[in-house]
């Protein structure tokens, strides 16, 4: 296993008193759809040509500051990133990996449509299996450097990507509080790897300040129950 710690931040003005939040995510997918090389890209390891297949999970750390408009506050976010290895013989060991996990970024290769159909299997898994339910998830549909190149004709559509995307949005918005996004990205012509990672720290604060929201709800519920309950004797 391998492990990397590296720091990136950004500067703004901060209103309110920055708030740390330590966050495990998962790099999930088939096996060969990127999922490495944008991890690679984004710790500004830079792309390597070859494919070196994830032993069981690859594991690295990655700070960054997220200022969250709504709050008008700063998340401090330090990022424990596991990358799952993808092959179906790794299945017993890299289930036990996915607890824990408060954010995934869920990969399928734009020039490889089993690995888009898959993306079901894997979503079910990583929420059933990570032990704090619906969290947080990005759809990313990698290698797009390889859109419209006549040597892969069956291609997922981006059109594909944003559908299933909204899809799983209005099952889980209203409830969770976080919006699942469609991004393509590109390990090799750096395409859209920062964004990939902002987006889904956006999602992980949205959903924490939910969370945070219902329960503050469910106490002063309660508080009032047992207040009216008292005045009632």
């Amino acid at each position: 296993m391998k492990k990397h710690e590296t720091s990136r931040g950004t500067s703004r003005s901060i209103l309110k008193s920055s708030t740390k939040l330590r966050t495990k995510i998962v790099l999930i997918g088939d096996g060969g759809v990127g999922k490495t090389a944008l991890r690679r890209a984004w710790l500004g390891e830079g792309f390597k040509t070859e494919y070196l297949m994830t032993i069981g999970a690859d594991f690295a750390s990655q700070e960054m500051s997220y200022y969250h408009s709504e709050t008008r506050s700063t998340y401090d976010l330090k990022f424990q990133i596991w990358d799952l290895a993808g092959q179906p013989r790794f299945k017993a060991v890299r289930d036990l990996y996915y607890r824990g996990a408060i954010g995934a970024l869920c990969f399928f290769d734009i020039s490889n449509q089993e690995s888009y159909m898959n993306l079901v299997e894997w979503i079910q898994n990583y929420w059933n299996l990570n032990g704090h339910g619906k969290q947080p998830l990005i759809i990313v549909g990698s290698k797009c450097d390889l859109r419209d190149n006549p040597a892969f004709p069956s291609q997922v559509s981006a059109r594909h990507g944003k559908e299933y995307a909204a899809e799983l949005t209005k099952l889980i918005k209203h409830k969770q509080g976080f919006t699942v996004h469609y991004i393509e990205t590109s390990a090799k012509d750096g395409i859209n790897i920062d964004e990939a990672f902002r987006i889904l720290a956006k999602e992980i604060i949205s959903s924490y300040v939910f969370q945070e929201k219902v329960r503050t709800n469910r106490k002063t519920s309660q508080k009032k129950m047992l207040t009216d309950q008292i005045r009632s004797r």
